[in-house]
């Protein structure tokens, strides 16, 4: 009786909000992710843009 539409997409699928820029701790909303990595990514106020200086923003999972 699970509808096959209330799944939660596997890990490498989920959806990210968005980034955080490491040279300045801002949030960034401008990327693009392929294949559960970050592709493209852009911090519009320090206008960083190598990806290896960006990370997953915090999302709100639960510790379990």
């Amino acid at each position: 009786m699970d509808d096959p539409g209330t799944k939660p997409p596997p890990k490498d699928d989920r959806e990210v909000d968005y980034l955080t820029c490491s040279q300045c701790g801002t949030p960034c909303y401008v990327f693009e992710m392929e294949d559960g990595r970050i592709a493209e990514a852009m911090c519009l106020v320090c206008g960083n843009d190598e990806i290896e200086l960006f990370s997953e923003g915090d999302d709100e999972r639960s510790g379990d």
